[in-house]
């Protein structure tokens, strides 16, 4: 009825489970981490137009920061 499983077998389920898990998390986060370098750039805009250069400049500069950590 319940089929037994060696120790290898839970040690190589278990590894398999984190591996998809950690390629999920990266995924997602780096799709979480675009979406947010998307708004800093709209937000970037918006100074842009209302005439607020020095905030743009901050959040470029922000944007410019997280593109460096990510090469």
């Amino acid at each position: 009825m319940f089929k037994q499983c060696s120790a290898e077998d839970e040690i190589y389920r278990a590894m398999e489970t984190g591996l998809v898990k950690n390629q999920t998390e990266a995924r997602h986060g780096f799709d979480k981490l675009a979406k947010a370098a998307d708004f800093l750039s709209i937000a970037a805009e918006i100074f842009d137009q209302a005439g607020m250069f020095q905030e743009s400049e901050e959040i470029l500069e922000i944007l410019k920061n997280l593109s460096q950590d990510y090469q």
